[in-house]
């Protein structure tokens, strides 16, 4: 779900990716969560997305993606839990 969203989120026309953050999970850092601005992203391949400096990133470590100071889509707190959260408008 999450590699739907930023592929929306590059592509649309009424959005801009320059203005959302995409928070994951991150071993180490501060909560173990890392928050970057999503124009770090160089390029979304198979099940990771790829960092401007070579990190691979997977998409199941992603919970959330923020557009504008607004949640956009934010990962179900259930473990394989099917109900993730699309906020628009």
């Amino acid at each position: 779900m999450a590699k739907r969203i930023l592929d929306m989120l590059r592509w649309h026309p009424e959005m801009n990716i320059e203005n959302c953050r995409v928070t994951y999970l991150h071993r180490g850092s501060a909560g173990n969560l890392k928050t970057i601005p999503a124009t770090d992203i160089q390029t979304l391949e198979g099940g990771f997305m790829i960092m401007v400096d070579g990190a691979m990133v997977p998409y199941h470590r992603i919970v959330k993606i923020e557009c504008d100071n607004r949640l956009i889509w934010k990962k179900s707190p259930k473990k394989g839990g099917s109900d993730d959260h699309i906020h628009f408008g």
